[in-house]
């Protein structure tokens, strides 16, 4: 769900009409309107006081949900010119951390459901890594090992009746940002171009540091509802 739905549904669990919330928040019921039909959306200091007005805080605002992860991260998907303008600015200020050719194979079980589970190969440079996340409750775990006979693995796969159901190949250019963010400008073949900001550092609590990463895409001017949920591998299985 976008913002703009995010906003009404919450309105009307309030019970309030357009013209109601924007008397609270000083603007007009057309502004309302445009917020929910996602025409236009707030300003950081609309949406602080969208939260107030709402009896909400602003990871559910911008997010629809209120379970927070082990990594906090926000992904964003650009237009090349986009891309290249947040590029230039992020590079100016920010360290280069890596730059490298990624590709991934996922592979799901048929003997059981893995809806919140990823297995997945993934090739970086000369190492081949075996990478498991499960999350559990809004929590994520991941464990990976270094292997170095890929097509045996695959094999062990198939005897365990586990089938490859996609692949991610991206280029990754990665900046360490501020001392505290992963900015990951991506490449990702047969989805486009993303932009990834990962929280490295914790200096607050989750919800007050996912605010201040709200902040920060404003910052930037970057459009809060161009926010991508989705993971590359469950967007490369929808596309397919």
């Amino acid at each position: 769900m976008s913002i703009g739905d995010n906003i009404k549904k919450l309105r009307i669990q309030n019970k309030l009409t357009q013209a109601e919330l924007g008397e609270m928040l000083y603007v007009s019921d057309k502004t309302i309107s445009s917020w929910e039909s996602n025409r236009t959306y707030p300003d950081i200091e609309a949406l602080a006081d969208l939260c107030g007005a709402l009896n909400t805080n602003i990871l559910f605002l911008t997010n629809g949900s209120n379970k927070t992860e082990t990594e906090l991260e926000i992904k964003i998907r650009v237009t090349e010119e986009e891309q290249k303008r947040i590029f230039d600015i992020i590079k100016k200020d920010g360290k280069l951390l890596r730059e490298e050719e990624q590709k991934a194979t996922y592979f799901k079980s048929t003997l059981r459901d893995m809806n919140n589970e990823w297995l997945r190969i993934r090739r970086e440079d000369k190492h081949i890594v075996l990478n498991y996340k499960k999350k559990t409750d809004g929590v994520v775990k991941e464990y990976e090992v270094n292997i170095d006979n890929e097509e045996n693995l695959k094999k062990i796969f198939s005897y365990l009746d586990f089938k490859e159901v996609g692949n991610v190949n991206k280029y990754r250019v990665a900046y360490l940002y501020k001392d505290k963010y992963e900015v990951s400008f991506d490449d990702v073949e047969d989805l486009g171009l993303f932009i990834e900001f990962e929280l490295k550092k914790y200096d607050k609590d989750y919800l007050n540091e996912y605010e201040d990463l709200i902040k920060l895409l404003y910052e930037l001017n970057i459009n809060i509802n161009d926010i991508e949920k989705r993971r590359y591998p469950e967007m490369i299985m929808q596309e397919n």
